[in-house]
């Protein structure tokens, strides 16, 4: 007879662990001076959940900025402001090859004229191109060869869990806020991000945590490109 162990139910995580990967996330995405674990690890993908709270967080306080520098300074300077404030305070993608810094700059530029042409639909793509954007890490990463190990993935520990957390956050601020455009722009911009992710999924040799964050660059100017349309 075969005496198997009692089944013991999985502990539900302490309020103090979310808050430490809600840090944790504030960590990999800015420059706060906050402990940044290894974008690879396990503590890197329970930090993915909050992806798009940190978003949401940094898309507030640009247009909260936004509308506070609207009415007292020409739209030019208002966006170089912006733009500026905005880099800041993401950590960059640490890369130093020619073609990371050219898709860098790339990202600056449309960034600026795509703002200086959106007139009264500025806010609202300050809003949710953040957002959108650190949402996309999660998509991009998951199920990704590792740059540096092609054999494995970036980082198993990201599963549908992880997707689907940081869909429903990301596709529900939206959704509330944005009203119709807002659904077209996210609609779109997903569009835009499944279709790198087939490609990721083909990049020779994997993906790296720095071309992650130049992709998610990337998708936040597609978002805001997108208010231009809609």
């Amino acid at each position: 007879m075969t005496l198997h162990p009692p089944e013991v139910a999985e502990e539900p995580r302490r309020f103090s662990a979310w808050i430490g990967d809600g840090l944790a996330a504030l960590g990999l995405l800015t420059i706060l001076p906050l402990h940044r674990p290894d974008p690879r690890s396990a503590a890197g993908a329970r930090a993915t959940v909050f992806f798009p709270v940190v978003g949401a967080l940094l898309g507030v306080l640009l247009s909260g900025l936004d509308g506070s520098l609207a009415d007292h300074l020409p739209v030019w300077a208002t966006v170089l402001l912006l733009v500026a404030v905005w880099a800041g305070l993401s950590r960059p993608p640490e890369t130093r090859t020619a073609a990371g810094i050219a898709v860098a700059a790339l990202i600056v530029t449309i960034k600026i004229g795509a703002l200086s042409e959106l007139g009264a639909g500025r806010r609202a793509a300050l809003l949710f191109a953040p957002v959108l954007g650190h949402w996309s890490l999660v998509v991009l990463a998951i199920g990704a060869r590792d740059a540096a190990r092609p054999a494995r993935k970036f980082n198993g520990a990201i599963t549908f869990r992880e997707f689907a957390l940081t869909s429903v956050l990301a596709a529900g601020a939206v959704f509330t806020l944005g009203q119709a455009a807002g659904m077209l722009v996210f609609v779109c911009a997903a569009a835009v991000v499944l279709g790198m992710r087939l490609l990721f999924h083909r990049w020779p040799g994997g993906v790296s945590w720095p071309l992650l964050r130049l992709s998610a660059g990337l998708i936040e100017s597609v978002v805001i490109a997108l208010f231009l349309l809609f």
